[in-house]
């Protein structure tokens, strides 16, 4: 059994792990299938996240079949599962209010609890949901990141009248594309990357545009996805009169605030950070069981996990959509 660690930025590096045995009350034994290697997962391996506890076995985004369960747990061996790795207190005002998502003591896999990179994983219980009949493989690697979309979305109306911008073509742009233009929507991509906007593209009919070339048309609805303090001005320059902005992207740096335009033209701005558990992750696995949306070209490569240096020199280039590790059949 191995597992794929961050000794530190930059150095990553396979290690094997520890038969611990049997799994306890309320744990999972999980032979990992599939992982993908998020923008998080960068973050970290460049040391750009400041609550990164090295070393860290790395990966958040995964699915596999269950091994092993505890007594107490109903999965049966074999069962396809989905992991949740935003482990929240259950304590703090915030998860009392049922806003877990915002849990105070919030610990997350890969960052600073040991990821999931691994041939197998023991993961509580409350973390490990079934996976719905319908959803394929590998698409089902993007139940997690699509989960983060859904609760975005659900704080706005898009339909067939909702003129839709999309700032950002990684994998919750491309997501936000997907799902937006699913439910109706006329989706305008923006990126500065062309080779982004060609993947944008294999999503439908969806007009795209480089970042520079915009012509500052206005949007009923604006998704920011690249987390840049140019991709958010810009997303706030987008917003029609009574519009909303939906802040998906996350920066550390200062961003300017046109708080005349927001206040004159009365635009709602929505902050909207992973999601409510387990309800949008089902939701959207049920969007994934449908083949009306397209999501197929927005996984770009499938690398195996001896692979993973390769896979993670693709995911930093920024020219892919989603790079995953297939973490099946290896020792």
């Amino acid at each position: 059994m191995t597992g794929l660690y961050l000794k530190e930025p930059f150095q990553l590096e396979f290690r094997e792990l520890v038969d611990k045995g049997d799994v306890g009350k309320g744990e999972v034994l999980i032979q990992m299938e599939y992982g993908g290697i998020c923008g998080s997962d960068l973050k970290a391996y460049k040391g750009e996240l400041g609550h990164v506890v090295y070393p860290v076995r790395v990966g958040h985004e995964l699915v596999g079949r269950v091994l092993q369960s505890g007594s107490d747990i109903s999965l049966a061996p074999g069962e396809r599962v989905v992991v949740q790795p935003n482990q929240h207190c259950g304590r703090c005002p915030f998860c009392l209010n049922g806003r877990k998502n915002i849990c105070s003591h919030k610990r997350s896999l890969g960052i600073n609890v040991d990821g999931g990179f691994s041939t197998t994983a023991v993961i509580h219980a409350d973390y490990v949901y079934p996976i719905r009949d319908g959803v394929p493989d590998p698409q089902s690697v993007l139940i997690e990141p699509l989960a983060v979309v859904v609760h975005a979305l659900a704080k706005v109306e898009v339909n067939h009248s909702t003129a839709v911008a999309v700032v950002g073509c990684g994998t919750e742009g491309l997501l936000a594309t997907a799902l937006a233009r699913y439910k109706g929507a006329s989706v305008t991509c923006i990126d500065k990357n062309p080779k982004k906007l060609e993947i944008a593209q294999q999503l439908g009919q969806v007009t795209t545009a480089l970042a520079a070339e915009i012509a500052h048309d206005c949007y009923d609805v604006v998704i920011e996805c690249a987390g840049t303090p140019a991709g958010m001005e810009l997303a706030f320059s987008l917003v029609k009169p009574g519009g909303s902005l939906v802040l998906l992207g996350i920066t550390q740096e200062e961003v300017r605030f046109p708080a005349l335009q927001v206040v004159r033209n009365e635009i709602s701005i929505f902050g909207s950070i992973i999601y409510d558990t387990p309800q949008d992750f089902e939701q959207a696995m049920i969007y994934l069981a449908d083949e009306r949306l397209q999501v197929a070209p927005i996984i770009s490569k499938i690398y195996r996990f001896h692979e993973y240096q390769a896979a993670f020199r693709d995911a930093l280039s920024g020219d892919y959509g989603k790079i995953v590790l297939s973490l099946k059949g290896e020792r």
